[in-house]
């Protein structure tokens, strides 16, 4: 036989053999921190920080300086837009098409796809101002009393239709999907919470909740061993729990999923509160949370203005806008689903 054809038929089996695992979806859902209010120019923030490691990071979403990086290994499905990784999947006016804001998923699908063989998919559904408790509501929650059926579960209801929805258009979204090999549903990341800090009922009832919009989801897609992360909320930092009752209830809600037996080793809770930057928390909750620091006799000098106009671009429930966090909390959220899937960090 021919040399030549043969390397030829090996080559092909070979990358035959590259595609003949199934998509990787991860759907990542929650309210608008998850669909992510972080200007793209706040990224650059990230060079800056005081952990090398940390400030090193910006060199591999912005390789050389100027261009932020995409990867064709990994698809997203948001509003209206189906393309590769790239910045402009967060929050925007128009959804059909990309914006100039990022979420946790830039972060999140640059790691998933450097870890992953397999060609990655990140559905994301992150409507601004909703709560678990009403919103939210997953069916094995029940009813609520003096609230209409018609009036819960709405987006849960929006949500797993999206899924569907993307998953019946694979093909038609994204050309290179081989329907032979198909899709496997590997994860979900949820970050959401700050609606329910407003509802007594809410936060008392967050972490058995979370546990009923696991479980429904993971019955609804018929993935059993579907991995999920829990981002805890961190609106506003760590601290805030020593004077915000309300937001350690929801915190606590949220963290409740680590204890639950049989959630060890595929549902995991992590923190997003230390990812803020200490001197822009510092600065935003100086005299209520901060209260080493009250800005009438301290007000913010030139130089810490200087700094806010780089790293923020949004108010303090949305993280502040800032990039660097987002980048950080796609890492942290890939990192901890990597582990929970059993694959090394990349």
């Amino acid at each position: 036989m021919n040399k030549t054809f043969v390397l030829a038929l090996v080559f092909i089996a070979t990358s035959a053999g590259v595609h003949a695992k199934p998509v990787q979806v991860f759907i990542l859902a929650g309210q608008s921190n998850m669909d992510g209010q972080a200007n793209v120019k706040t990224i650059d923030f990230l060079g800056e920080d005081k952990d090398p490691s940390r400030a090193a990071l910006l060199k591999t979403f912005k390789p050389d300086g100027k261009t932020f990086v995409t990867r064709k290994d990994v698809w997203v499905a948001n509003g209206g837009v189906n393309d590769i990784l790239q910045t402009g999947f967060g929050g925007r006016k128009n959804y059909d098409q990309l914006g100039t804001n990022i979420g946790p998923e830039y972060a999140f699908g640059y790691y998933m796809g450097a870890a992953l063989d397999e060609q990655v998919l990140l559905i994301k559904y992150g409507p601004g101002g909703q709560s678990l408790r009403i919103n939210f509501r997953p069916p094995s929650a029940g009813p609520v009393e003096g609230v209409k059926s018609e009036d819960l579960g709405g987006q849960y209801r929006a949500l797993v239709a999206i899924v569907h929805e993307s998953l019946r258009n694979l093909k038609k979204n994204f050309s290179d999907y081989d329907e032979k090999t198909g899709y496997e549903i590997a994860g979900l990341v949820w970050f959401q919470g700050y609606n329910d800090l407003f509802d007594d009922a809410g936060r008392k009832e967050y972490g058995s909740n979370l546990v009923h919009l696991i479980k429904d989801l993971r019955s609804e897609f018929k993935s059993p061993n579907m991995k999920v992360v829990v981002g805890v909320m961190g609106v506003n930092g760590p601290k805030v729990e020593e004077v915000n009752i309300k937001q350690k209830e929801v915190r606590d809600g949220q963290r409740f999923v680590n204890t639950v037996p049989e959630f060890r080793g595929n549902v995991k809770a992590i923190e997003s509160a230390p990812l803020l930057h200490p001197d822009i928390v510092a600065i935003k909750t100086a005299g209520w949370v901060n209260k080493d620091r009250d800005l009438k006799t301290q007000p913010v000098t030139p130089d810490e203005q200087a700094m806010l106009s780089r790293a923020t671009s949004s108010q303090g429930f949305h993280y502040f806008g800032e990039g660097r966090f987002f980048i950080l909390l796609g890492k942290s959220f890939a990192e901890t689903m990597l582990e929970l899937i059993g694959h090394s960090k990349p």
